[in-house]
């Protein structure tokens, strides 16, 4: 008996496997490393895909051939983002494959007056897109564009965006990483506006779509990280740059590692601190009805370059530069405030640590919040601490 129910098991077991069901074959689809979005003169959607050339890619490996282009740009248009990827069907003779698309390029004309939220509803609901891919906006250019440089460095110039994000956030802090999932929740959110990195193009676009461009020591044109969107309801407003998008990565607690220059006496930018760690936290209390946030930045980092007679042996010295990094930290910091108040933009979810703290205040003003964190008290306390100074003390030039 028991033989039998082993045997009718195991019959029933086959029976229920499907297989390969939904297998899809290399040589039938059109992988898609990268989408862009611009809009047409009319007012349509131009839809960009940068479409890997898996020949190339395969045969070009390390000191093979790069006498063709590893990635191909299809574009097409519709009234609709959607309407505009299913008319590219028409140019590509492969089925167009989303699952392994790592970045999404919007136009600075999209972000400005069409806004995010209307490109970003397509992404989420496709089965085929997941929600950690990158997006960046295409600063003073197309997205079109954007896509259709040739990379010199990383094969596939999507990799080379997405890689050139990701170092820079951990080495440089002045930009930073934004997929899909983190633009769907501040969407959601009244308690914080959206951020997003964009990427200019350097040089003659024309150049930059030419195979040529991989052929050169020095590239006449290259994709470069370039400054931080602030967006209000959806629609970005302005950009950060510079010491104030770093301000940005302090209070939301994206610092990785950072090079802060210090002047010594009368000696401007002569030490270099390099930042190896840094935490944030954010508080906010209510005070005669109106909030205040009290943002704490501990930062340690060691003496990386010293370019001015400074003794370093002596604790006064120490903690007099610990004062002067504390000091460049805090007007990094309460710079991007500034800009964010003015534009009535909670960048950096004070509204959440509000409606987290005081959930029933936040309930009866969520609606006037960007009024409100316009004109909340914001205070700043940076305790910094250097721990080393290297492989040597003094400098050469103090005895």
């Amino acid at each position: 008996m028991f033989k039998w129910a082993l045997i009718v098991m195991i019959i029933f077991q086959f029976s229920v496997l499907s297989g390969c069901w939904n297998a899809k074959e290399i040589t039938e689809l059109s992988i898609i490393s990268a989408v862009g979005v611009d809009k047409t003169d009319k007012g349509e959607f131009l839809v960009s895909f940068q479409l890997i050339n898996a020949s190339e890619v395969a045969t070009g490996q390390e000191g093979g051939s790069r006498n063709a282009s590893t990635t191909v740009v299809v574009s097409s248009t519709g009234d609709t983002l959607f309407e505009a990827i299913r008319k590219a069907t028409q140019s590509v003779p492969r089925k167009l494959y989303f699952p392994h698309t790592n970045l999404i390029v919007i136009s600075e004309e999209i972000a400005q007056k069409v806004g995010i939220e209307k490109i970003i509803d397509w992404f989420e609901r496709d089965h085929e897109i997941r929600t950690n891919i990158q997006v960046v906006i295409a600063r003073g250019t197309r997205a079109e564009d954007v896509l259709m440089v040739q990379s010199a460095v990383e094969r596939i110039s999507a990799k080379k965006i997405t890689n050139e994000l990701e170092t820079s956030e951990k080495a440089w802090g002045e930009n930073l990483v934004t997929e899909v999932d983190d633009i769907i929740q501040a969407l959601v959110s009244n308690g914080k506006e959206i951020t997003i990195t964009g990427i200019k193009l350097a040089g003659n676009k024309i150049e930059a779509r030419k195979v040529e461009n991989l052929q050169q020591s020095k590239p006449p044109t290259i994709l470069e990280v370039s400054g931080i969107g602030m967006f209000r309801e959806g629609k970005l407003v302005q950009w950060i740059d510079n010491e104030a998008a770093r301000g940005l990565l302090w209070i939301l607690n994206r610092i990785k590692s950072t090079i802060v220059n210090l002047d010594y006496q009368d000696q401007r930018n002569c030490i270099s601190i390099e930042v190896l760690r840094s935490q944030t936290k954010v508080s906010s209390v209510i005070k005669n009805g109106k909030p205040t946030f009290y943002v704490s930045i501990n930062t340690e980092g060691n003496i990386a370059e010293v370019d001015c007679p400074v003794e370093l042996e002596k604790h006064e010295t120490i903690k007099e530069l610990e004062i002067a990094l504390e000091e460049i930290i805090e007007n990094e910091a309460m710079k991007v405030v500034t800009i964010s108040q003015n534009e009535k933009s909670d960048i950096f979810g004070f509204g959440n640590v509000l409606q987290r703290q005081y959930p029933r205040y936040w309930k009866k003003n969520e609606e006037n919040w960007p009024n409100l964190f316009s004109t909340s008290d914001v205070n700043i306390v940076v305790n910094a601490f250097i721990r080393r100074t290297g492989m040597r003390t003094n400098p050469f030039n103090v005895e």
